[in-house]
């Protein structure tokens, strides 16, 4: 058996949506270097995805922007039109886009029950559908089809198994990516093409570039809620998003071709302790 090819996507095309995001650009790298052409999905940090695309450089793939806002379905469907168009196909789909939408989380200064319902309305809106519900229709369906079958990866998160303080909305919405993703996986292996995939990657406490998750002081330093984190994280820090590209690319590839409907934590052990 030849071990390279068994992880290798060379020839291969993915979708990652939330491309310009920390964990977004981890997929990016990860489908680049393991050989697949890569249709990067951004909403407003064309300029962050453009140095990423820079800093891969020439590795013999071809990584196209496209400008897709998650809350809208007809631009996602139309995207995934976009991509048929430009690649022929689809074969990975890695799921990065969400976050906590400003004012949909409580914090040491304001109780739940001082929120309002818009943000936390947002915020379910772009992590469960726009994050997930929408983009697994939408090019899920592209990939029936597929001899060789495929790999849809959503992006759940430790909240979705543990209460983490404030995540609520967040939280709730992650959880019904985990629950979607299982549905999705056995409706797809049984009803349409036993080769497609459905699996999900947890992440514990990464950076990133969402300034709503406020992690970092001015200085540099973890604010109380990061903090709280890492502290109750086995492995005493926080993830680098390159950790996360081993996983995904187990997943996209056919090293994993007989998984589907798992979610896999990657969390320093974080859910091995107790919740911050």
């Amino acid at each position: 058996m030849d071990i390279h090819a068994l992880f290798s996507l060379k020839g291969k095309t993915a979708v990652v949506t939330g491309a310009s995001g920390a964990l977004g650009g981890a997929a990016v790298r990860a489908m680049a270097y393991a050989g697949a052409n890569v249709a990067a999905c951004y909403n407003s940090g064309r300029e962050r995805l453009d140095t990423l695309i820079s800093e891969i450089g020439d590795v013999g793939v071809e990584i196209k922007p496209y400008k897709v806002n998650s809350f809208s379905q007809d631009e996602i469907r139309q995207h995934a039109e976009d991509v048929m168009r430009d690649f022929s196909g689809i074969d990975v789909v890695i799921n990065t886009a969400g976050g906590n939408v400003k004012g949909a989380y409580y914090t040491d200064e304001q109780s739940l029950f001082d929120l309002d319902a818009q943000p936390q309305f947002d915020t379910v809106t772009l992590n469960l559908f726009g994050g997930c519900f929408w983009p697994c229709l939408a090019y899920g369906a592209k990939m029936l089809d597929n001899p060789g079958g495929g790999s849809i990866i959503n992006f759940s998160s430790i909240s979705a198994f543990t209460a983490i303080r404030g995540h609520i909305a967040y939280a709730a919405a992650k959880a019904g990516v985990s629950n979607f993703t299982q549905s999705l996986a056995a409706h797809l292996a049984r009803d349409f093409n036993p080769k497609l995939r459905v699996n999900a990657v947890a992440p514990g406490f990464f950076p990133n570039n969402n300034p709503a998750q406020m992690l970092f002081n001015p200085d540099g330093s973890y604010r109380a809620k990061a903090q709280r984190g890492v502290d109750a994280t086995p492995m005493h820090r926080m993830g680098h998003p390159n950790e996360l590209i081993g996983t995904l690319v187990w997943l996209a590839s056919d090293a994993s071709s007989y998984v589907t409907g798992i979610t896999v934590t990657v969390d320093g052990g974080y859910l091995l302790d107790s919740p911050a």
